[in-house]
């Protein structure tokens, strides 16, 4: 799976040939830290089905197979793919007849296909699921429509994994022969995965560690998850939450209906209707073993595992978190016309330097988000200069910014919104954040705010400001066009932190 893409900017098509459905993935890979996905498309495939009834793949299926990977290859080339790469897993791996499908789809589409072998699949999804999250330790859940991938990571870095047939496709149709399904049933699915990671060996999460679920049976439970929870504040997937009472809700949900009625339960995927319990059940076992509260979803998997390894050597480890982060929000801005990198840089130096003395013992949490919104804060100007703030508060919370948990996201968006307001409001940011939440966005969107200004009316080789506090009062030393302008975000600065601020413009700009 590893290729030689050369320099940043590379445009990949991968097709993921999985064992319950196919999908083909564009992405521009900027090095091994960021991919901009420019094209998509699934379809189901079913191909477990075939191996669990005949162990190997029918005439049919193999026809039906590479009409779908023909179309896959032709989205990617359309696309601008440079080059595209094909990957199946596990039901072609079972397959006796597998090697035989993989050459005649060599032959026909003219791209590298490969089967992954179970420690390959393993690595792949885990590049792929724990590049975007900030998490540096935990267990990796790949549930696919064949088999189960468990990956323990720390450090980002691959420890152990372990590869079992309890895909939820397989287990489904091997399981649950009643519609809906009956308890005994669902009972006995469980207890045949229990028994499987027993015998694997897989223990529970150690206290440092969460459990990261990806692949498209996770994404669609979370997906209805979202979807019986109301309003949620961030649009993307990837970083979402779902707890093990979320869970047996959807679980509820989903068992109770029968198969014609469940693929119109908002938020799933109704091709996936006759899997989706045994999933489920998979799932909720797997939390059960590693004793697992809730599961971050990963919205990432084997295929950006694939784009992303194509940029870097062969590796078990994934970027770290503060480089992705950077990635994502320098490719953000770079989106927007608006969006000056120079005045970004300098207006997060300023933020950082206000809060810093203004707010000692402000939170790791929160200085990051202070970074993101001082950065980030003009970007909405490309929509409305004059409501630029709720542009950029409305892009921050739907964008692809890899490396930042959903609460941070929730965090800089409503401190970008507030900017323009009066004063800071978390509730269109529930459950996310909180009443206690309110006054620390206060003080980020007052510290990026004065920062922004400071900026704007400074001279344009303005570079540094001196910040001194004593006894409650706080002087800010910088060469300024005029003080007037920064009255309004003083004042509101000086609410915000409880001190007196005073402004020393005695060296002005000419």
């Amino acid at each position: 799976m590893q290729g030689n893409t050369g320099a940043a900017g590379y445009t990949l098509g991968v097709i993921d040939i999985g064992s319950n459905s196919g999908r083909v993935l564009v992405a521009r890979v900027h090095g091994a830290t960021h991919l901009d996905v420019i094209g998509d498309a699934r379809s189901p495939l079913r191909l477990v089905r075939d191996v669990a009834r005949a162990g190997r793949l029918s005439a049919e299926t193999i026809e039906r197979t590479l009409c779908i990977v023909r179309g896959f290859a032709a989205i990617a080339a359309s696309a601008g793919a440079e080059r595209t790469v094909a990957v199946a897993t596990a039901a072609v791996r079972e397959a006796r007849n597998g090697e035989e499908f993989i050459a005649r789809a060599r032959e026909e589409l003219a791209i590298p296909v490969e089967i992954a072998d179970g420690d390959q699949e393993a690595r792949l999804g885990f590049r792929g699921a724990v590049h975007g999250l900030p998490l540096e330790h935990g267990i990796v859940l790949d549930v696919g429509g064949g088999s189960l991938q468990l990956i323990h990571f720390r450090n980002r870095r691959l420890h152990r994994s372990w590869s079992l047939p309890l895909g939820a496709l397989r287990l489904s149709d091997r399981f649950l022969r009643s519609d809906p399904p009956a308890r005994s049933e669902m009972r006995g699915l469980k207890e045949h995965v229990y028994a499987a990671l027993e015998r694997a060996g897989v223990t529970a999460l150690l206290a440092d560690e969460r459990l990261v679920g990806t692949g498209g049976t996770i994404r669609n439970l979370a997906k209805v998850d979202r979807r019986l929870r109301g309003e949620y504040p961030i649009t993307r997937l990837h970083g979402y939450a779902i707890d093990r009472r979320g869970l047996d809700d959807v679980g509820a949900v989903l068992s109770g209906a029968a198969a014609a009625d469940r693929g119109r339960v908002p938020g799933l995927n109704s091709d996936r209707a006759d899997s989706i319990v045994g999933g489920a059940l998979v799932v909720q076992a797997v939390m059960d073993r590693l004793l697992a509260p809730h599961l971050t979803v990963a919205g990432y998997g084997l295929r950006e595992g694939v784009a992303l390894g194509s940029a870097q050597a062969a590796t078990d480890e994934s970027a770290a978190v503060e480089q992705v982060q950077r990635a994502a929000v320098g490719a953000l801005g770079r989106q927007f016309g608006a969006y000056d990198a120079e005045r970004a840089k300098r207006r997060t130096a300023f933020a950082h330097s206000l809060l810093a003395r203004l707010v000692p013992g402000l939170s790791a949490e929160a200085a990051l988000a202070a970074r993101v919104a001082a950065d980030l804060l003009d970007i909405g100007a490309s929509i409305d200069h004059y409501r630029r703030h709720a542009h950029s508060a409305r892009i921050v919370a739907d964008a692809n910014l890899d490396g930042y948990s959903h609460r941070t996201l929730a965090l800089v968006a409503a401190a970008v919104y507030a900017v323009g307001e009066r004063e800071a409001s978390v509730k269109a940011y529930a459950p996310l954040l909180g009443a206690t939440d309110q006054p620390i966005v206060e003080q980020i969107a007052a510290g990026v705010g004065l920062a922004d200004a400071l900026v704007r009316y400074g001279g344009a080789d303005q570079d540094l400001i001196s910040v001194e506090r004593s006894n409650g009062h706080v002087l800010l030393a910088t060469p300024i066009l005029d003080s007037w302008p920064l009255e309004a975000p003083t004042r509101r600065a000086e609410r915000a932190f409880g001190v007196r601020i005073g402004l020393d413009d005695r060296v002005r700009v000419a």
